[in-house]
């Protein structure tokens, strides 16, 4: 998989100092993050509602790693975000998203899209 975990961790120091968001993507499955507050960011990814790809038995894979799911949406959760450790937490589990819950295509491109 053409996942960067170092590109993602300096992305999300950007958007924590910035309170901007950030979507990443792999062969249109996508986590999205955004800074809602000092030392926070808040995590969306699909669910089987957006992307007929994605198992629709997941949501206890999602739920044991901390994320609910909206009503009639996505994935959601909010994750400390104030120290390296944190940063890296994040990385790590966007990296599990992708690889075991969505099964992303190994050959599909990593893309990084900022979101105003």
């Amino acid at each position: 998989m053409n996942y960067d975990k170092n590109i993602v961790k300096e992305k999300l120091g950007e958007i924590c100092n910035s309170g901007a968001a950030v979507v990443f993507e792999i062969g249109g499955h996508y986590v999205q993050l955004a800074a809602v507050e000092p030392d926070r960011l808040y995590c969306e990814a699909a669910s089987h509602h957006f992307h007929s790809g994605i198992d629709i038995g997941l949501e206890a894979s999602f739920a044991g790693m901390g994320f609910h799911l909206e009503e009639g949406g996505n994935y959601s959760r909010a994750y400390p975000a104030s120290t390296p450790e944190d940063l890296e937490k994040i990385a790590d589990e966007m990296e599990i998203i992708f690889r075991d819950l969505y099964h992303a295509d190994s050959s599909a491109p990593f893309e990084v899209n900022d979101v105003e």
